[in-house]
């Protein structure tokens, strides 16, 4: 499978912070899948064109959702990311921990051909 690159910008508020999160992605069974473990979430299509376009609807839909409900910090805090200081907020887990943790992340790097990206996220900063 080629390398696809996925790119966004996702902005709910006045003041952002910028994280970068890997993206996995890989092809079984003729379709596609945009794989982030960091937040768990995964796209689908019939292209990796496709897979990118759902992964960023999911995405935002993770956003709004964790947001409304006041649980996004809690949701980091289950997947693994560090919340710090003003300065460095938020850094998702790294990838070796996360191969390490994530059953479904183990077996697409054992068994699949996989190849991986960095998608900008731009998320709200609390006071």
């Amino acid at each position: 499978m080629q390398e696809a690159k996925l790119s966004g910008r996702k902005k709910l508020g006045d003041q952002t912070v910028s994280l970068n999160v890997q993206v996995v992605f890989f092809q079984e069974e003729g379709i596609f899948y945009a794989y982030m473990p960091s937040l768990d979430l995964t796209g689908c299509g019939k292209t990796a064109a496709e897979a990118r376009k759902s992964l960023i609807i999911v995405l935002d839909e993770f956003l709004r959702y964790t947001f409304n409900k006041s649980t996004f910090f809690e949701e980091l805090k289950r997947l693994g990311w560090k919340i710090r200081s003003k300065s460095k907020p938020m850094t998702a887990p790294k990838m070796s921990e996360m191969i390490r943790t994530n059953e479904q992340l183990k077996d697409i790097i054992n068994t699949k051909h996989f190849s991986t990206s960095e998608l900008p996220v731009h998320v709200p900063v609390f006071a």
